[in-house]
C-alpha cells in the first residue's frame, strides 16, 4: 500500500489522496503510525538470551 500514490487499487473508494488531506490531518496520522509501530517493535522485540552452563 502506498500512501502517497493516487491510484485506488489498494486503497478504498471514495478515501481522498495522501495530498489532498489538510497538513494537521497529515502530520496526527504520521505520530499515530509511528507509534503504532513503535509499539509494535517494543512488544515483538526478541528478549536477550542468557548464557546457558554457567549456573552456579
Amino acid at each position: 500500500m502506498d500512501p502517497f500514490g493516487g491510484g485506488l487499487a489498494n486503497g478504498a473508494i471514495g478515501a481522498p489522496a495522501w495530498r489532498e488531506l489538510p497538513a494537521e490531518a497529515r502530520a496526527a496520522l504520521t505520530s499515530l503510525m509511528t507509534q503504532l509501530i513503535l509499539d509494535h517493535a517494543a512488544t515483538t522485540a526478541t528478549p536477550p538470551t542468557k548464557e546457558a552452563g554457567h549456573d552456579l
